[in-house]
């Protein structure tokens, strides 16, 4: 096709021509289309003129499709409805209705209840593509900025003011024991009772949020813990399941290993709620972001 027929067949064109196609009868098309009959049949001329040959046979009596006009007929409905689907991606990409979406994901958080919040969210987004990538809260920022996620469920940790942050959950903390220790057979247990034995803590330059949400728990009751090694969520319940002591973990890890451990409140410290929330850069251009951060704070709004 000649670039001059490239600019005057268009979509409008196409239209009427499946139109009357469809019809096999001009009144009827012109019917159809809100236009009256002579501007409809000057058109198909056009058409006609462009593509260099007789798309329908007419006679007083009827109107039927050429060999060539049924061949046409069967392309431009094919490329209408690829043009529809065109429109609606587009459209529900805007809307963040498709696409894919890559979420960075602390270990501790894949093991909270938000993980039923992200399902809710891939059957109310079945268009959506999620990637997970689990990663530590402190490598969250890097991630956004290289635009490896598109967003974070992280645990609390300070960000420049172009990453815009939401808290979505939030959960008490409680001590993992393994079930053969001293303090198992106890309902609950104080910071007090804790000092008296050797603890599994959190490294602080992998999860400085839990590191310093313990020791600020033990100033605060004027208590010294005994850290006798520290370590990352979840690896950190491999060590007390191993009898390097007890930990402080937040609620949703006795979703974890309850045949090994126990899980018992923490009594008499007005403890913190671990906290997680979800980051994103300010202006990023995926448009699930929205709708993914939207859909995990509703579910913090129902708990």
């Amino acid at each position: 096709m000649l670039k001059s027929e490239l600019i005057f067949l268009d979509g409008r064109l196409l239209v009427l021509f499946c139109t009357v196609a469809e019809e096999l009868h001009f009144g009827r098309a012109a019917a159809r289309l809100f236009m009256t009959q002579p501007p409809l049949t000057q058109q198909i001329k056009r058409l006609e003129s462009i593509v260099g040959v007789p798309l329908f046979a007419r006679t007083t009596r009827s109107v039927k499709l050429t060999p060539a006009g049924a061949v046409m007929y069967e392309r431009a409905r094919r490329l209408a409805a690829d043009t529809q689907l065109m429109l609606r991606q587009t459209r529900q990409a805007a809307r963040g209705e498709i696409g894919t979406l890559a979420v960075g994901i602390t270990p501790s958080a894949a093991s909270s209840p938000l993980v039923s919040a992200l399902s809710h969210y891939r059957d109310a987004h079945p268009e959506v593509r999620i990637e997970l990538r689990e990663m530590n809260s402190i490598d969250m920022e890097p991630a956004l900025r290289a635009r490896q996620v598109d967003v974070a469920v992280m645990r609390p940790h300070p960000v420049p003011a172009d990453i815009e942050t939401r808290i979505v959950f939030e959960e008490p903390l409680c001590v993992a024991v393994r079930r053969d220790h001293a303090l198992a057979g106890r309902r609950q247990v104080s910071l007090k009772d804790l000092a008296a034995h050797t603890l599994v803590g959190y490294q602080q330059d992998v999860s400085p949020y839990f590191h310093a949400m313990v020791h600020r728990l033990f100033r605060h009751a004027r208590l010294k813990p005994d850290i006798g090694q520290e370590s990352v969520i979840p690896t950190l319940l491999t060590l007390v399941e191993a009898g390097v002591g007890p930990a402080i973990v937040p609620q949703s890890l006795s979703r974890l290993r309850g045949d090994s451990l126990h899980f018992l409140p923490l009594r008499g410290a007005a403890a913190p709620r671990a906290q997680i929330m979800v980051a994103a850069l300010q202006g990023q251009p995926n448009a699930a972001v929205e709708g993914f951060v939207a859909a995990l704070s509703q579910s913090r709004a129902r708990r």
